[in-house]
């Protein structure tokens, strides 16, 4: 009986471990484009938009969120000061125009972001340079300075990607970024070549014929072109800011295992981003040139052509040392799913090696608390806190242990203090510290329990709440860097019995 009540003691505990990670990316798209997300329709007022925000802001961290992907270009335009291109007119109602008051807005949501240890990503579009062909665009805008850089498909300005100026253009809007901003990341979406409509031609032969390889295909070359620009968008991060994040969300499906049966994924019929974007994800991953993907999996768990379960497992071993975050159709919940749904997903994803979090789509699902998705994710799925997880070939430095930890009462209230230890040997100072409160049975393996986790924060001193006094507990902190990688523990400050 003894050695059953232990294996059943181990099991649930893996159990509760794995339904509660103390390492998960958990992060939402906040899509500006047509005001999905942010600002909301006619809200024209810098200072309105900033309480719009704010108020975003504080409903995710509350839930649970540690990542925020933030759609600063839509069409050519920018939703930040420090850019060549023109103001959004999502931000004034007039592409060109500088919110009023003036701020920057991008700035404001990475400052306010990370005082709250959510990290950033700057998302990007990378195809389209207009929304509509009859839209009134800025006298710099892009289209107007280099029409011949542009292909009109379905009533939009498209960029070109097989013009050698095209690609560079692309890659120093991301090096600008880069070099003006605190960004934890830079994503783009699945839009490479346009999603195919019947009877459209998207007119790129005159590059074609210029740029080809002897021999090559239309598709081999137009998916030369993607993976240039994602190689020299990725080198270019790199050395700018080597520990800037470069991730993309591409469709779904790659390729069915009709097509490619090696590497296609359980899936017979739809669209596929290899053959009809020019996506090869594959390439980007296997070459290195991405720090993680998040695959838009929009099906549900019971959709007869692309299931989620079969395709989340196909994407979690096509990672290729990198981790998967997948992405979740929160929008969904304003028609044909409820929160069961979503949270079997989450259930699937959690299973899997390689996924190492998820990411709704989008925002404001989860802000309106849609078929109560929200109170769920706070109340069960994203009940304790979880460490966005460390990418070790970007940085694999830890910072040293706090030291002269230190649990004091005074005044009534009991404070735990603590130094930042000796430089790390990578000179990373510290970016955050959570403290834990573990069981003595726990000893220091007590850290690895989410459930564990009472405080994150920049702060070198934490109030513990008087309820938390007990004899057999203790405190353990410990320091971060940037990229999440965890200190030793400081010094475990145990309760004495008879302390209150």
């Amino acid at each position: 009986m003894t050695s059953r009540l232990i294996l059943f003691c181990l099991l649930l505990s893996s159990t509760l471990l794995a339904q509660h990670p103390k390492r998960e990316l958990r992060g939402v798209w906040i899509a500006t484009v047509q005001n999905i997300d942010w600002p909301s329709p006619r809200n024209y007022n810098a200072i309105k938009q900033q309480e719009e925000f704010l108020n975003i802001l504080n409903s995710h961290q509350q839930t649970g969120i540690n990542a925020l992907f933030v759609q600063v270009r839509t069409a050519a335009d920018a939703l930040y000061a420090k850019s060549d291109e023109p103001w959004s007119s999502y931000l004034s109602g007039l592409q060109g125009q500088a919110p009023k008051p003036t701020y920057d807005p991008m700035a404001f949501m990475i400052q306010e972001s990370h005082a709250r240890g959510i990290e950033f990503h700057a998302w990007l579009n990378m195809n389209r340079a207009s929304m509509s062909t009859k839209n009134l665009l800025s006298g710099n805008h892009i289209v107007r300075q280099h029409p011949e850089w542009m292909v009109i498909y379905n009533n939009q300005h498209l960029f070109n990607f097989g013009i050698p100026a095209v690609r560079h253009y692309i890659t120093q809007v991301v090096k600008n970024i880069v070099q003006q901003y605190d960004v934890d990341g830079i994503h783009f979406d699945d839009y490479f070549y346009p999603y195919p409509i019947k009877g459209a031609h998207f007119n790129d032969d005159e590059a074609y014929a210029q740029h080809k390889l002897p021999n090559e295909s239309l598709a081999d070359w137009r998916r030369r072109n993607i993976n240039l620009l994602i190689e020299e968008i990725s080198s270019t991060i790199k050395s700018v800011n080597p520990r800037v994040k470069f991730g993309i969300s591409p469709f779904g499906i790659w390729r069915h295992k009709s097509s490619d049966p090696e590497y296609g994924s359980p899936t017979s019929r739809g669209l596929q981003s290899y053959d009809d974007l020019y996506a090869d994800t594959e390439k980007w991953t296997k070459s290195g040139w991405l720090d993680y993907l998040a695959p838009q999996l929009y099906w549900g768990t019971t959709h007869r052509v692309a299931t989620f379960g079969p395709l989340a497992k196909w994407w979690s071993e096509h990672g290729y040392g990198r981790p998967v975050y997948i992405g979740h159709a929160a929008y969904h919940l304003t028609d044909q799913w409820n929160a069961t749904e979503l949270s079997k997903q989450l259930a699937q994803a959690r299973s899997l090696n390689q996924v190492q979090g998820s990411i709704f789509f989008s925002s404001s699902q989860l802000t309106n608390n849609a078929k109560g998705w929200r109170d769920s994710l706070r109340t069960t799925h994203f009940k304790h806190m979880a460490l966005v997880p460390p990418m070790l070939w970007i940085d694999s430095i830890a910072p040293t242990a706090p030291h002269k930890v230190s649990l004091l009462k005074q005044s009534g209230n009991w404070t735990l203090r603590w130094q930042s230890g000796e430089p790390s040997l990578d000179n990373d100072p510290p970016a955050y510290y959570v403290v834990y409160r573990i069981r003595r049975s726990e000893g220091i393996k007590g850290i690895e329990n989410a459930a564990n986790m009472i405080y994150k924060g920049q702060k070198n001193t934490f109030i513990i709440d008087a309820s938390e006094i007990q004899s057999g507990h203790g405190f353990v902190v410990t320091a971060f860097d940037r990229l999440h990688n965890e200190s030793p523990a400081g010094t475990i400050q145990w309760i004495v019995p008879n302390s209150n």
